[in-house]
């Protein structure tokens, strides 16, 4: 579904570049999730995958990426339009219309679908992201996870195969945030979607990763299994970092699966500090 061969990335004025000889390739309804420190390229990643880069942000583009079988090089934002749906940080700032069924049928209308096709996509995504009870309701009056739910189904509208999101849960409160999660893990395993996922809090998504593309600060890329890629990098969710401090392996992925291997830990804890077992301080 999205392949990048060879890719590198510079920007005008910038003393290096931000991708490196970047290989990689996501199949059909894969969830990846993408991590690495600040300013390490995962943004430009995203652009790169959704024609940004170089047509929108400008500079060199080295390589061929290819998603769902168009070349990014040939094929401006626009003509992606059909198969890469972009979700921004920021919902409110991508908003066009005043209610939340506007917004969803929008998309639409700049791609010219018929009326009938319109009306049974809005009434399927109202259904699948649980905003039917929204439908009338005015954009600026839903909270930040019904406003990033919205912004998803008006991508999801025009039927996209890929589906990009820089950070959507950062500004999300952690109910709101499981919400969106939810949401997209439902239109991987429902649909076959294959969706693209920067995330900073990744203790929030990495339990729902099928892959980790890891973004290193001199701009390569390593990808795999989210508990063979995340103990070697310099940004882990939590749970990965108290299984390698306590050698658990393979890593648990959530505070669930860390639970079922936590007594053997708290029996060494005990037996090194026996006060501990009395109450004692």
């Amino acid at each position: 579904m999205i392949r990048l061969d060879g890719v590198t990335v510079t920007y005008p004025g910038a003393s290096r570049p931000s991708l490196v000889d970047v290989d990689l390739s996501v199949g059909e309804g894969e969830l990846c999730l993408v991590v690495g420190p600040t300013g390490a390229g995962k943004s430009t990643l995203l652009r790169a995958v959704a024609s940004l880069v170089p047509h929108f942000t400008g500079g060199l583009l080295e390589g061929t990426v290819v998603v769902a079988g168009r070349d990014t090089r040939t094929h401006l934002p626009r003509d992606l339009a059909d198969v890469v749906g972009v979700v921004v940080q920021d919902p409110a700032t991508g908003f066009v219309t005043d209610t939340v069924e506007e917004e969803l049928a929008y998309g639409m209308e700049q791609l010219g679908v018929p009326p009938e096709v319109m009306r049974r996509r809005v009434e399927e995504v109202l259904d699948l992201l649980g905003l039917a009870p929204l439908r009338a309701r005015p954009l600026a009056d839903l909270s930040g996870g019904e406003q990033q739910r919205v912004a998803i189904g008006a991508v999801l509208t025009s039927n996209p195969r890929v589906l990009v999101l820089d950070e959507p849960t950062s500004a999300l409160d952690p109910t709101a945030a499981e919400e969106v999660l939810a949401a997209l893990t439902r239109l991987v395993h429902d649909l076959g979607l294959t969706v693209l996922l920067a995330e900073h809090r990744l203790e929030r998504v990495v339990q729902y990763a099928d892959r980790v593309v890891l973004v290193s600060p001199d701009g390569t890329v390593t990808d795999g299994r989210p508990q063979d890629v995340l103990p070697g990098s310099p940004v882990a969710p939590p749970v990965v970092e108290l299984a390698q401090v306590a050698g658990w392996s393979p890593v648990p992925l959530s505070v669930r699966d860390a639970r079922r291997l936590a007594a053997p830990l708290r029996e060494r804890l005990l037996d090194a500090e026996p006060g501990l077992a009395a109450g004692t301080p």
